[in-house]
């Protein structure tokens, strides 16, 4: 209790851990006690406390310390070399020899784990539920005490925290003050200044007023001559004439975007372990098979033996229940059954006996009561003989059975699994691309901490992207549509694809993802919209860079064979177009029109001309 209270008083976290370990070796009479707590920054159990050595770190999960923590159980063992969970490297640095083990986890209030206690070389014996009972007690004290030093140093960081805050909003309070006495007297100042220009403009308009009305006295008075009338614009000596045909017209929508790959995929590490190998460098490029990296199964392979051997165990179980009717127990049984009936009706004939030679007065009755207790004490054990035998029937029901098909299946699984993680160590690029930089794509896939860099000897987690390989057998450009340009776009429209950077170089892709959703921004929610090219020539993908900026012609509306004619042509009145149709008699007609497709030469008619007509170039000219 002594560590508990030192903590309410005072919290001093090294001093608390002394005093509870000190208690913990006293108390359960061990060679050395160490405490493991868990580092939730680099994912490590370290030892604040580890009497005859110095400070200790092992990953999360490694050796029976790591093991009690995940799993929260308490492990014994009377020989710690004999567990493939022992981890004897400690051993092998201080030269002290761990014989029997005891570990269990250290929790808070609320039965979190804050980490481990670990009992070695027990003086006498094994450990008994009254040194368990009281290692509990004191876990549960030092538990406590140890939340208690936590949180109050993190209530002194978050105190000094405020404090800080609170001088950075006082002196950003006097700035502010400052600029706001400034601002006021600039406001002033404008005030000032606009006064005046008040009076320059009313002197102004004053000036004006009087000037109109000079002249107007001046006119009125006839000082002004009579302008002559203009005369009407006369009509042209000659119309040009044009004459409609067929001609492709296409109409597009023009945005830009930037080079991407035509796809990214990330590659993970199948397993937790060390970069053994690296053959590749960020934003390189690498061909498809290309040996990229390869990581240290070690510990994935030890895992992997102890899991066949498991599987080893399972299935001989398994065996075991399936053979049950004709296994060892089963034929034990049946044999002391078979001994305990044949007793049973040996005795049951010397009853029988004894009971007639009685009745002839041949032996006495005491004799008679000894034989007919020994038949009883015979019936007892044929008895008990079948209920043994039927219980042995019994231990093999089908559920029993069922549960260890299931173990088979669960713990061959778990091997597949291991095998496929080792195998999948070694990776090779699925396809030809450049290594992406980290800092360039998203960063879900990796941990708190990690930068995305990898390096040989380095550790990386299970299923943490190693890698991102973008596919540059063709590209893909990521541009945006305000909500008026997308309901234009659909999918699968061509694209042209130019760029500065590139020139006299045109690229086809379609549109290949246009978003359902917009985003919103500060200013006009935008969609997203994706166009991907097939695959391109060595002399293109030459040309082209990650990140260049890209020009997107979208074919909105494309027609081989359209009649069109000159946009001058056309003239507008409302919702009605018309054109000046060349007549009979060589003079231009009024013609009323559909159409279609505008572009910024020529206009798409749908109806109200043919092939061949001859209409004016320019309406404008023959128009009254």
């Amino acid at each position: 209790m002594s560590a508990a209270s030192a903590a309410d008083e005072k919290p001093d976290l090294p001093s608390i851990l002394v005093q509870t370990m000190a208690r913990v070796t006293e108390f359960l009479e061990v060679e050395r006690s160490t405490l493991f707590l868990f580092d939730e920054e680099r994912d490590e159990l370290w030892t604040p406390v580890a009497q005859g050595t110095g400070e200790i770190r092992i990953p999360r999960g490694r050796g029976i310390a790591g093991h009690v923590f995940d799993t929260g159980e308490t492990v014994r063992l009377a020989d710690a070399y004999a567990d493939p969970r022992f981890n004897p490297e400690v051993d092998r640095q201080t030269g002290f020899r761990t014989r029997d083990l005891f570990c269990r986890p250290l929790l808070d209030s609320a039965g979190r784990r804050l980490g481990v206690i670990q009992l070695i070389n027990r003086r006498h014996g094994p450990m008994t539920a009254r040194d368990e009972a009281l290692l509990d007690a004191i876990c549960g004290q030092a538990g406590v005490a140890i939340e208690n030093a936590q949180l109050s140093l993190r209530l002194g960081k978050v105190v000094a925290s405020e404090r800080a805050l609170h001088a950075r909003l006082e002196s950003n309070h006097a700035e502010l003050r400052k600029a706001f006495l400034k601002v006021e007297e600039a406001a002033a100042a404008r005030e000032i200044l606009g006064r005046r220009m008040q009076r320059l403009r009313l002197f102004s308009l004053v000036a004006i007023v009087a000037v109109f009305v000079a002249v107007g006295l001046f006119a009125w008075r006839g000082g002004t001559p009579a302008r002559p009338a203009p005369a009407a614009r006369s009509a042209p000596a000659e119309t040009a004439w044009h004459s409609v045909s067929e001609a492709p017209i296409r109409t597009g929508l023009v945005l830009l975007g930037n080079i991407e790959p035509l796809e990214i995929r990330n590659l993970v590490s199948p397993l937790r372990g060390r970069v053994a190998e690296k053959n590749f460098a960020y934003g390189e490029l690498v061909a498809k098979d290309q040996l990229l990296a390869r990581i240290d199964t070690t510990d994935a392979e030890i895992e992997l033996r102890n899991a066949e051997a498991a599987l080893f165990r399972a299935q001989t179980e398994l065996s075991r229940l399936e053979r049950w009717e004709s296994g060892p127990e089963v034929a034990r049984a049946r044999r002391a059954l078979l001994r305990a009936r044949l007793n049973f009706e040996a005795n049951q004939r010397n009853l029988r006996e004894m009971e007639q030679l009685s009745d002839l007065g041949i032996i006495a009755q005491s004799s008679l009561e000894s034989a007919r207790q020994q038949f009883v004490l015979q019936e007892t054990e044929f008895r008990s003989a079948e209920e043994e035998l039927a219980n042995v029937l019994a231990t093999a029901t089908e559920e029993r059975v069922a549960v260890a098909r299931n173990d088979v299946t669960n713990t061959r699984l778990r091997v597949d699994e291991l095998r496929d993680r080792i195998a999948r160590a070694t990776l090779h690029a699925p396809f030809a691309g450049i290594v992406i930089l980290p800092n360039a794509r998203p960063t879900a896939g990796r941990p708190p901490g990690s930068d995305g860099f990898f390096e040989v000897g380095g550790t990386i987690a299970q299923n943490e992207i190693l890698l991102a390989l973008g596919n540059l057998e063709g590209i893909s450009v990521k541009t945006r549509a305000d909500e008026v340009e997308i309901a234009r776009i659909r999918h699968g429209q061509p694209v042209r694809i130019s760029g500065d950077a590139f020139p006299g170089r045109t690229l086809a892709g379609r549109v290949d993802y246009v978003s359902s959703q917009a985003i919103a921004t500060g200013a006009r929610p935008y969609f997203e919209i994706v166009v991907r090219t097939g695959r391109l020539s060595e002399e293109d993908l030459a040309a082209v860079r990650l990140g260049m900026t890209a020009r997107l012609d979208i074919a909105v509306y494309e027609s081989a064979r359209s009649l069109v004619v000159p946009v001058t042509a056309v003239r507008r009145e409302g919702r009605a177009s018309f054109v000046y149709r060349r007549g009979p008699d060589g003079s231009p007609q009024r013609t009323v029109v559909r159409t279609g497709a505008t572009t910024p030469q020529s206009v798409e008619i749908l109806e109200g001309l043919a092939a061949g007509d001859l209409v004016a170039a320019d309406a404008r000219v023959v128009a009254p």
